[in-house]
């Protein structure tokens, strides 16, 4: 081995500790960096010649220093798939629990001005009139009772429905989300392969793209893979939505179904955001899946059943100007047809609101007996109790009761769900950032060890150099 020789080997330890050096650098400056992947120097001994050296002589070959085979993302592919896995489910129940609360909220129970306490209030003022049927007051309350609980109806159902509207600017924007996702995405798969063509690998571009990954897989479910020629692809169902550099789109057709741009095919999202807003869009009850339209349907069946039950025995009473066949409500006929908006619609009747409305409320089962008769008004006050078979056999406030119990549970499901979810997503996090983020005490211990091996390498360079003095300069003048 010659001086010289020694020199090139220091000199690779040098320019390895430096490069080393900068990775750490970079590191630490990016430990609070949103998806930043911690990076590491592979290191590899450089081997000697495999050609006859006339050095070899003096002794076995030796390798000629160091060099950098990599520099490399210490990332876990398992947790990155088990991470987005679970995150998409997060991102679905987050989505129903926050819609149900706001359900709640519209159907407002336990309160004042639910509808257990209107229908209630509703009933006792019939009592009221059953005690005093000849008394305009008493009839003044049924009235005002009963224009309380049409609003009741009228209320929950227009927030309802202005719930649905929003789910559906809440899609469309989520969707236009999942393009904007697709399209960078796509132009990082570009950049990438264009820049790894010449040898090298792009990490932080790759971090890029994994965080946007991440952030997709809470929107809807998706597989990604990498195939041997470095070609980045993602997927949701089977269909690509980022194959290379291309992406492709989705939007809504004419009757509110997500489509492929491409093609027009449906997309079905087994998971995520757009799956728990779709779910809450359309959900009405079947397969078990219970959104707003479900609650809107039971809604209007409780108040066509609650109009039709008190307008048959209504129009058969009598009122104090011994009027007969008056409808209490607006009458809506007698078969329930689930595409009608009866509790938009639900109103008392015109009869009623009129000037002499009041003569009209029909306590009376018979006009000889007027005015103290109050037969008919007992009769409308034993509907509470009465079972509805169009309800499921039960009362109208045994179906309210249950209507928003039915609710609670599924709220609180949702809500269970949710925080599940989010406890498995932060530990699956958490065991990647163990992996994959950057520990400050960590590089600073890796910054010492580099600094240390840059200064010995100098330091054989300077033994090396004094070597080549003492060659050159101090040999033959012994003796001068």
């Amino acid at each position: 081995m010659s001086i010289f020789q020694g020199i090139e080997i220091a000199k690779t330890g040098l320019f390895v500790s430096q490069k080393a050096l900068d990775v750490t650098g970079h590191n630490i400056a990016n430990a609070n960096t949103s998806g930043y992947t911690r990076q590491v120097v592979d290191m590899a001994s450089i081997a000697p010649p495999t050609t006859f050296s006339r050095y070899d002589q003096w002794g076995k070959a030796i390798g000629e220093g160091v060099k950098i085979q990599d520099i490399r993302q210490i990332r876990d592919q398992f947790l990155d798939n088990q991470f987005r896995r679970e995150n998409k489910f997060l991102g679905e129940w987050e989505t129903k629990a926050q819609v149900l609360a706001a359900v709640e909220d519209i159907f407002n129970e336990p309160s004042d001005s639910g509808i257990n306490t209107v229908l209630n209030d509703f009933f006792n003022s019939l009592q009221e009139l059953s005690k005093n049927p000849e008394s305009l007051t008493a009839r003044a309350e049924v009235r005002e009772r009963a224009i309380a609980l049409a609003n009741t109806f009228n209320s929950v159902y227009q927030h309802l429905f202005d719930k649905l509207n929003e789910l559906n600017s809440t899609i469309q924007s989520r969707i236009a989300e999942i393009n904007s996702y697709a399209n960078r995405i796509s132009k990082l798969n570009n950049e990438i392969y264009r820049f790894e063509l010449t040898g090298q690998t792009a990490n932080d571009l790759r971090d890029q793209r994994n965080l946007l990954v991440d952030q997709l897989s809470k929107l809807v479910n998706i597989t990604t893979y990498e195939d041997s020629n470095g070609n980045f692809r993602i997927d949701i169902g089977g269909q690509a939505l980022v194959d290379g550099a291309t992406a492709f789109t989705m939007g809504i057709d004419n009757v509110g179904n997500v489509v492929w741009g491409l093609t027009g095919s449906p997309v079905n999202p087994s998971s995520g955001i757009l799956k728990g807003l779709l779910d809450m869009r359309d959900g009405d009850g079947t397969n078990g899946v219970k959104g707003i339209p479900y609650y809107m349907n039971e809604w209007n069946k409780l108040s066509f059943n609650i109009a039709k039950e008190i307008n048959s025995v209504h129009k058969a009473g009598y009122g104090l100007d011994r009027s007969h066949n008056i409808p209490l409500f607006a009458d809506f006929g007698d078969n329930y047809d689930s595409t009608v908006p009866y509790a938009r619609l639900i109103n008392v009747s015109q009869e009623i609101l009129g000037a002499n409305g009041l003569q009209k409320i029909a306590a009376a089962s018979t006009p000889d007996t007027l005015p103290g008769d109050n037969t008919n008004a007992l009769r409308l006050i034993v509907l509470r109790d009465i079972p509805i078979e169009e309800l499921d056999g039960a009362t109208f406030d045994e179906f309210a009761r249950s209507l928003i119990s039915n609710l609670g549970v599924d709220a609180e499901q949702a809500n269970l769900m949710q925080k599940n979810q989010e406890i498995m997503v932060k530990q699956i996090d958490l065991n990647r950032q163990s992996v994959s983020g950057v520990s400050l005490d960590e590089e600073m211990t890796n910054m010492l060890k580099f600094q240390k091996s840059y200064a010995a390498c100098a330091r054989v360079i300077t033994a090396m150099d004094e070597l080549i003095d003492t060659l050159i300069n101090r040999m033959g003048v012994v003796g001068r």
